[in-house]
Order: structure tokens, then C-alpha cells, then sequence
């Protein structure tokens, strides 16, 4: 048995109307025998266990099922990292999907490189399959040191689709993602950075990203309605970040910044904004908590952002804290507007 290139995590739950789409992509003929995919079945209740079945039987020395109890999207790679067993990680969600000849073509660059990251360009793509836009990273080399590619804009903007990791990497810093919530695939873009040293970047689109799909966590109605998952989730990051700002170099704290800075403040001003909606308690909680495990970042978010901290300020007193959030959504909608 040759060996395993590149292990893809598929967490799956409750797909049965994509996973098919998913698994097809992943026939890839030159390189099907390094590649091994982790179909994982969080507690679906549909026939996404039974589709992953007939892949299983189709080519057991590819497809892999891990069937487990629901615990949402991080507990999936928790379950699955352990389990891989090729030198390469990705985690590709089971409604999206990849480009068959790319994925072939990206397993012989992860065959004759040797880095700590490899960066790949993706697509988004509509319900019918159609390509709406791409996603490119080409910084004009193949192989990159962390400290000079880390600091670009285009790198601090970089998603989860476009990353594959050095399994061994992952299991040595004993990186695990927060279970029971989503949102958490920002955290696979964000703690694993601090021990990146090498990049490979593969000039093509691997990932196929579905958007429009009703019921993503990207949709807004979404988005308040699981405040809680997100503060859970940022709360995590905000607690790593803490534990390896000190420990990294300049340029790998301007990535962590780059990255945590944008998911505390939306946090805030979800809440500003949609105060009727959300509990304050929340977020009054998540505040201290905060302020408690993050000190640093608590200051630094405080000395960046004028609204979270008069917010902060008046917070105390529910009558105008109701007058600012109102005057903070009306000056929202009318610079939206504008």
C-alpha cells in the first residue's frame, strides 16, 4: 500500500442531498491511492451514513467512516486528526465539494514538497455547480517562508478552503477546535498559524465553496440566532491568542491580530445592532469573561474601537445602553444605505 498523501475530513451531518456531489469529486485517477478521505457522521438522522457506506465498499483503502454521537463541527476534527494517518490534512465540508483534476495535480505538489502549510486557490460556486468567483493566492513563488508571507494582506484575508496542514503539526501542539458550536472553522485558520514555518502555495483551485445554501452559518438570520456558538467560539481564540502573542515573532502576532481582531469586534456590534434580538446577558458575560482570560486583547480591542468601549462604559445602565444601541443600528442602516 503506497503511502497516504493527503487525509481530507468531511464532517458531515444531516447531507444527504450533497454528499454524493462531495464524494464523486474526490475520484481523483493518478493519485487516488495517497489520498484518504474521513467521511465523519455526526449523528445524522438522514441517509448521509448509508451514502458514505456505498463509498466505503466502492474503495475501503480510500473512504473511511467515523460514526459518532452529535457534537457539532469541531468535535468532527477532533475525531478525525487522530485517526488520519497521511502526512497532509484538509477538511473539506460535505455540501461543498473539490475540482477533481486540480485535487489530482495538488496531491503530486503535497507529493514533492515538504512544508508546514500548503495555501490553494478556491472557488465559490451557486446551488447548480456554476463558478461565480475565484479566490487567488498567487504570491509569484511555490514555496515561501511563514515570515515573509504571513504579514501581506492577501495572507490575513486567506479562508479555511484554501489550507491544508502538516498533520504532524496539528498533533504536536495538541490542537483541537471547541465541540458543541459552529463557527469554529475560524479557529482552524488561526492557533495552527504559530508553528507554521514553510508555505507552499499551489496555484490552482482545489476547494469548490457552496454559497447560497439556505440554513449556512454565513446567513445573518443564522448568525444571531447562534450569538451564543460564536461568542463560545471567539472566546476560544481570544484565550489561545492570549496564551501565544508573547511567544511568536512580530510578524506572526500581526497575522493573530489581523485575524481575532475582526471576530471580537463583530461580536459587539452584532449585538449593537441587533440588542432586541440578542440577550445582553451574553454578551455582558462574555465581556467580563473577556476581559478576565484576555486581558491584552481586551485593551488593545478597547484602545482600537471607540463604540465597544463606551459601550463598556455605559453598559451598566440598561435605559442608555438601549439609546445607544438604537442610535449605534440607525447609524448603521444609514451608512449602509448611503
Amino acid at each position: 500500500m503506497s503511502q497516504k498523501i493527503l487525509s481530507i475530513i468531511v464532517p458531515t451531518y444531516n447531507m444527504e442531498k450533497y454528499l454524493a456531489y462531495c464524494m464523486d469529486s474526490f475520484l481523483i485517477h493518478k493519485n487516488l491511492s495517497k489520498l484518504e478521505v474521513l467521511i465523519v457522521n455526526d449523528g445524522s438522522t438522514d441517509n448521509s451514513l448509508d451514502i458514505a457506506k456505498k463509498y466505503v465498499s466502492r474503495a475501503d483503502d480510500v473512504f473511511k467512516i467515523i460514526d459518532k454521537k452529535n457534537g457539532n463541527y469541531g468535535s468532527c476534527i477532533n475525531a478525525a486528526l487522530p485517526v488520519a494517518t497521511a502526512k497532509y490534512v484538509k477538511v473539506v465540508d460535505a455540501d461543498d465539494s473539490v475540482n477533481t483534476d486540480n485535487l489530482d495535480d495538488f496531491l503530486s505538489f503535497l507529493s514533492e514538497n515538504d512544508v508546514d502549510l500548503a495555501l490553494s486557490d478556491f472557488t465559490l460556486v451557486n446551488e447548480d455547480r456554476i463558478e461565480t468567483k475565484k479566490i487567488s493566492y498567487n504570491f509569484g513563488n511555490s514555496l515561501i517562508p511563514m515570515e515573509q508571507i504571513c504579514s501581506t494582506e492577501r495572507f490575513k484575508d486567506m479562508e479555511m478552503h484554501a489550507v491544508t496542514y502538516r498533520r504532524d503539526l496539528l498533533l504536536n501542539y495538541g490542537y483541537t477546535q471547541t465541540e458543541g458550536i459552529s463557527y469554529t472553522d475560524q479557529q482552524w485558520i488561526f492557533t495552527p498559524m504559530v508553528l507554521v514555518k514553510t508555505v507552499g502555495v499551489f496555484n490552482k483551485p482545489v476547494y469548490k465553496y457552496l454559497v447560497g445554501r439556505a440554513g449556512q452559518t454565513v446567513d445573518p438570520v443564522v448568525k444571531i440566532k447562534k450569538m451564543a456558538d460564536r461568542v463560545k467560539c471567539v472566546f476560544d481564540m481570544a484565550v489561545q491568542y492570549e496564551k501565544n502573542y508573547k511567544k511568536v515573532t512580530p510578524s506572526i502576532k500581526s497575522y493573530l491580530d489581523a485575524r481575532i481582531r475582526p471576530n471580537v469586534q463583530d461580536i459587539y456590534l452584532t449585538y449593537f445592532s441587533n440588542s432586541s434580538k440578542i440577550d445582553k446577558n451574553l454578551i455582558k458575560n462574555f465581556d467580563k469573561e473577556f476581559k478576565g482570560n484576555a486581558p491584552s486583547l481586551y485593551q488593545y480591542i478597547n484602545e482600537l474601537n471607540f463604540h465597544i468601549r463606551l459601550w463598556r462604559i455605559i453598559a451598566e445602565s440598561s435605559i442608555v445602553e438601549k439609546i445607544f444601541c438604537k442610535c449605534f443600528s440607525v447609524a448603521l442602516w444609514l451608512k449602509l444605505s448611503l
